[in-house]
Parts: structure tokens; C-alpha cells; sequence
């Protein structure tokens, strides 16, 4: 893991980021429904689980840009993460209840799934809200609401804290006019990112899922 700091003073971003941190806290919040239906296609051949290939996804199309990789340190420094890796729950059907885990990234499809996989069986079953220890700083979001599609999902913290890594959420995948369409959406802080970073996200998520052979 490597962290770069960001000289806010000499950053093309500054005013934006200052205008964003402190005049307009705000997030940007986005839905689309992404066509999986060839993946969808590959999922169903291949016997894979769902819940790691959307991970895959939507890590490796974050991790593309360094706007996704933007955080604070442990002393408060701006940075970009070299890597960021998903935190995800698990949902425990015995007591409706959810445990947190995380799972180390790789842009290896295989390496990531197997690790994702071997992060379920090992800690799945344990109640905690960290099952896996203490999560690395360089974590996202990501969850999954396999129960219901969804047109919109807003997420909204309850502070004023400035909250930089992306939040993402699928949802209940359903057919249309013979395609497979699942919901996904992202929020992220607009100090970091505008609606450009959010569209090229959408879209390099459908090209992925389009061409994941």
C-alpha cells in the first residue's frame, strides 16, 4: 500500500476541493441500470456467485481512476491510495443481522475471487462488525440489496464529517425487453469527484460487463 500526498496549495483541484470541504458539503448521487446480460450469461456457465463478481467489478473500475482513491491519513493528509479494496457485509439469515468483511484486491479476476470466496468461508459466520480484524485505511464501500431493485439509493451520513471514499450498491438484478439489467449505484464526495468522474464510472462499468470474457 502507497499513500501520495496531494500539495492542496499547487492542486488544479484546490478551489474546488475548498469550495466542496467547507462552503458545500455535499455527495453526488447517481443510479443506473447496467445491462449484465452477458455476464449474466458467463455467471450462469461458469456455477460463479454473484456477490464477488460485482465486487470485481466495481473494484476494478475504481481503481482506474485516482479521483475513487482519494482519503485522509492518519494525520489528516490528502492523498491518493496506490489501491483500494472492498468492504462489503454479509448477511446472516439466522438472526437477519450483518457482519463486515473486506477483501484484499487483485485486478487478477481469479486471484480476487478465490480470495473473496476463502474471506466468506473463513469469517462469514462470525458476528462482528470488523469479523476480519481491523480494516487497512484504504477501504471503500460496497454493498448489495439482492431482495429489490431500485431506481435510486441515497445513504447519507449523520455528520458533518468530510467522508471521501466511494459508497456503491447493487441491487436485485431483473429482466426487460430480454436483458438483464441490474441497478448500481454510487455516491461520492463532491470535493473529490464531479458528475464527469461518475458517468466515466457508469460507463466503464457497463463496457466490463459487457466484455468480461
Amino acid at each position: 500500500m502507497n499513500f501520495t500526498k496531494i500539495d492542496i496549495d499547487n492542486w488544479d483541484r484546490k478551489e474546488n476541493y475548498n469550495w466542496f470541504t467547507t462552503k458545500n458539503r455535499c455527495k453526488i448521487n447517481m443510479t443506473v441500470n447496467i445491462d449484465i446480460t452477458k455476464l449474466v450469461a458467463i455467471i450462469k456457465e461458469k456455477k460463479f456467485r454473484c456477490y464477488p463478481i460485482f465486487t470485481y467489478v466495481v473494484s476494478k473500475v475504481l481503481n482506474a481512476s485516482d479521483e475513487f482513491k482519494m482519503n485522509y491519513d492518519e494525520d489528516e493528509n490528502l492523498g491518493v491510495y496506490d489501491v483500494i479494496h472492498p468492504r462489503y457485509p454479509i448477511f446472516h439469515e439466522s438472526d437477519k443481522r450483518i457482519s463486515i468483511l473486506w477483501t484484499e484486491y487483485s485486478d487478477d479476476f481469479k486471484v480476487f475471487y478465490n480470495r473473496f470466496i476463502s474471506d466468506i468461508n473463513t469469517y462469514g459466520e462470525k458476528r462482528s462488525m470488523a469479523a476480519k480484524g481491523k480494516f487497512p485505511p484504504n477501504c471503500f464501500d460496497m454493498s448489495s440489496l439482492p431482495w429489490s431493485s431500485f431506481t435510486s439509493f441515497d445513504c447519507p451520513p449523520t455528520s458533518d464529517i468530510v467522508w471521501l471514499p466511494p459508497f456503491v450498491m447493487v441491487g436485485k438484478f431483473f429482466e426487460d425487453n430480454n436483458k438483464f439489467l441490474l441497478p448500481v449505484s454510487i455516491s461520492v464526495h463532491h470535493a473529490t469527484c464531479d458528475g464527469y468522474h461518475v458517468c466515466k464510472f457508469f460507463k466503464e462499468i457497463q463496457e466490463l460487463a459487457e466484455n468480461f470474457e
